[in-house]
């Protein structure tokens, strides 16, 4: 009586772990890149947050709280994990004044980022971002 595995038995093993070594890799390389998205998001939404308690303490006559898009001039900002792009538009609103912050991040892939005229322009490029509102009484 033969007492060994036959060749199909150690290629069917084979098999079996090449296919839990391929999932634990690919584990891990999804776990990688929602690190590095949500170290993007939190510090993209410290970045609007910060932007939004600045304005709220400017003197209503501040040019940063006139109605329509701004841009921030120190774009792009380099903070933790990469570079971020922050735009805030300003309107009128029955409460006071509502201003609108959106940051944005280019994930190394897109380079406009920095030359958004607008929040379509902004939302068209499918750019991640983040948007924060608030009312400045």
């Amino acid at each position: 009586m033969n007492r060994g595995f036959s060749l199909l038995e150690v290629m069917i093993t084979l098999v079996v772990i090449m296919l839990v070594f391929v999932a634990t890799a690919r584990i891990s390389v999804v776990t990688a890149q929602s690190g590095r998205y949500s170290e993007a998001l939190t510090a993209a939404s410290v970045l609007g947050h910060t932007t939004l308690v600045r304005l709220k303490g400017l003197p209503c006559d501040s040019s940063d709280l006139e109605s329509g898009w701004h841009q921030d001039p120190e774009n792009p900002i380099e903070y933790g994990p990469g570079q971020y792009y922050r735009f805030w538009q300003v309107s009128a609103a029955a409460e006071g004044i509502r201003s609108d912050v959106h940051v944005a991040w280019d994930e190394g892939m897109r380079q406009e980022a920095r030359n958004f005229g607008s929040f379509v322009e902004l939302e068209q490029s499918g750019c991640p971002h983040i948007s924060l509102s608030g009312i400045i009484r």
